[in-house]
């Protein structure tokens, strides 16, 4: 470590730490329409706080509750529940000061001795984060005992502030990267969706032949695939010539059984909780050791499908090969050239609807496949249609997967460069040039 840094104490750092109020103190009926936000675990998965679906109590409770109030730059943490998270309020955050939950506590930094988001980085890192977790108990709801107190005599490494914010900016750059990624897959897949409910569920290529005119942004080509009228079905007015029958028309499970081998453990593992709400693309997922029991195998292009808990519509394309849990089906297009449309299919919150309310289980409810959801009835247009979708959307959904390839290579170099950047054992412009090399 170098010899220009200090080892001091949160409570030589901090301005003040705090706590959020008793839960008896903000209850459910004292939240108004707008105000003061009120700062939950929801808000603190990220380094920065996350503004979104607050709930709010009155400027006037808020006073009430001052010891409980926070601004921005403030570090939040959770001390009860989901302990461990770290986030700091921005200082372009939508509002001036919040209020705490009753899990979380705070650090207020004197900013001429550290930068907020030093010291939730430090926070962040394995040797931050063992600190803060060190006076946890598990009994229970996980906590840490007398959190303020023991955050005031936690120790962190202080380098001069310069370099505090190199370092920052360092991470930073990464994180914004890793944004960029995620925001541009965003994109893709509402192009992949729109194009899909402009051809399948609108039929607008059929309304627009059917008056004479040729779809917007369309060649003649493909124009040509689309009929120009309609006819009558159980499912209401549809394409003439298009077909109605269920999704295991269009797909086959895979349900391919394995145990843990040396097979799997070399796999990438994706249980449920690796597949992300609503998202088309699949950014994380686990080493092949934690996969332990009830697996499936699954290869490259099949639709990974959550059949746990439906309803959180977990639904993604697979971009490799490996293995998942029997709480996922892995579904196989038929046609290997109509994988984009049958995964978008798949994705509809129509399908997801479907399997939720034809689950089984109370507790924790469970789709079926067979004779359930393979027999959902949907609308099937000609090959050359499934097929021509496909040819324009497949590209996009590579470019999502190679996204998320870069994404979860910054994320992984992040991890890594963080704690040695902590420590001092990495210069900052080694860990620049460490940066570049992956984002050539």
């Amino acid at each position: 470590m170098s010899s220009e840094w200090s080892i001091l104490k949160i409570e030589d750092i901090a301005e003040r730490v705090g706590m959020g109020p008793f839960g008896s103190s903000i209850k459910v009926e004292t939240f108004v329409e707008s105000g003061i936000p009120i700062i939950s675990g929801e808000h603190l998965h990220d380094i920065t706080l996350t503004e979104k679906k607050f709930r709010f109590i009155t400027e006037q409770h808020a006073t009430q509750l001052v010891k409980s109030n926070v601004f921005r730059g403030d570090v939040v943490f959770t001390h009860a529940g989901t302990i461990g998270q770290v986030s700091v309020i921005p200082e372009d955050s939508k509002y001036v000061k919040y209020i705490l939950s009753q899990r979380q506590f705070f650090m207020r930094c004197n900013k001429e001795l550290v930068n907020p988001l030093y010291v939730a980085y430090f926070f962040k890192s394995p040797q931050g984060r063992h600190k803060l977790l060190a006076n946890a108990s598990q009994v229970g709801v996980p906590s840490i005992a007398r959190p303020v107190t023991y955050l005031r005599s936690i120790e962190i490494p202080v380098p001069p502030l310069a370099i505090q914010n190199q370092i920052v900016s360092v991470i930073e750059s990464m994180r914004d990267r890793i944004t960029l990624l995620r925001e541009t897959n965003a994109t893709l897949e509402a192009i992949a969706q729109a194009l899909f409910k402009s051809w399948f569920v609108d039929f607008d290529p059929v309304r627009a032949k059917s008056e004479g005119k040729l779809a917007e942004g369309m060649d003649e080509a493909t124009a040509a695939l689309f009929t120009d009228s309609f006819q009558h079905s159980e499912l209401g007015e549809i394409p003439k010539g298009w077909n109605i029958g269920n999704l295991g028309d269009i797909f086959t499970l895979r349900n391919e059984r394995t145990k843990p081998s040396n097979q799997t453990f070399l796999l990438p593992y994706v249980p449920t909780e690796s597949i992300d709400f609503k998202m088309l693309f699949l950014n994380t997922f686990k080493s092949g050791n934690e996969a332990n029991s009830s697996l499936i195998l699954f290869k490259e292009g099949d639709i990974l499908f959550g059949a746990m808990r439906p309803y959180f519509h977990k639904v993604c394309i697979a971009p490799f090969n490996g293995v998942t849990r029997t709480t996922v089906f892995t579904l196989t297009p038929k046609d290997y050239l109509s994988t984009a449309f049958a995964l978008l299919q798949a994705f509809q919150e129509q399908t997801v609807s479907y399997a939720t309310k034809h689950s089984e289980g109370s507790t924790i409810p469970y789709a079926k496949w067979k004779n359930s959801l393979e027999k959902m009835t949907i609308v099937i247009p000609n090959q050359g249609l499934q097929r021509k979708f496909s040819e324009i959307v497949m590209p996009l959904i590579k470019s999502g997967n190679e996204n998320c390839s870069r994404s979860r290579t910054l994320a992984n170099l992040r991890d890594t460069l963080l704690p040695r950047l902590i420590s001092g054992q990495l210069r900052i412009v080694d860990a620049e040039a460490e940066i570049e090399k992956v984002s050539a």
